[in-house]
């Protein structure tokens, strides 16, 4: 992670911003989804009630991909990103706030949202960017970095949950969702 940000310093090319905004986003979703059913369990909601969260978050994420892909051609990627980007900050901001299943649940298909733009917009610059030659290591080196994100989150996500508290949790995913924002706003200019 610290190399991915001392080559951001160096190289303001969109593909490693795309990367790094895909990357943190990963982590920023994850954080929060390895825990919520934990958390939800902590305050006896019925496996019933969990299930419906966690279909409205994957919903988020994978039902509404057709609106990313149509938002990302018509708005622009980088725009899409920032969208994103935003719309995870929100959400990870609304999840500690309410207990009751519809509120919380609508949080986190709202952070499943944000991740479809952030994942969707940014795999589209990749393949706007890429030569041939270029896409198997670029797309290798991406998958590579968010299979590790993954599972630094859920490690971290659990000792964060367990010493802090699911709040602390929400707030560094806030953090994490602040990189991909600022990162797709300090790039030069894409469409």
């Amino acid at each position: 992670m610290v190399c991915l940000l001392l080559l951001l310093l160096f190289d303001k090319s969109m593909n490693l911003v795309t990367i790094a905004s895909m990357t943190f986003s990963q982590m920023a979703m994850v954080v929060v989804m390895v825990i919520s059913p934990l958390y939800m369990k902590d305050y006896e909601h019925s496996l019933s009630s969990i299930s419906l969260a966690l279909a409205s978050h994957t919903f988020g994420m994978f039902g509404l991909s057709w609106v990313a892909g149509r938002l990302t051609d018509r708005w622009g990627r980088r725009r899409v990103i920032l969208a994103g980007a935003g719309l995870e900050v929100r959400a990870r901001a609304v999840v500690p706030l309410s207990l009751d299943i519809l509120p919380l649940s609508a949080a986190l298909s709202m952070l499943g949202l944000g991740w479809s733009f952030c994942f969707v917009a940014g795999s589209t610059v990749l393949s706007d960017r890429l030569s041939p030659p270029e896409q198997a290591m670029i797309q290798g080196t991406k998958d590579l970095l968010i299979g590790l994100v993954t599972a630094v989150a859920s490690l971290s996500g659990g000792l964060l949950f367990a010493l802090l508290g699911y709040s602390s949790i929400c707030i560094a995913g806030v953090v994490l969702s602040l990189l991909p924002l600022g990162l797709a706003a300090w790039s030069r200019g894409s469409k």
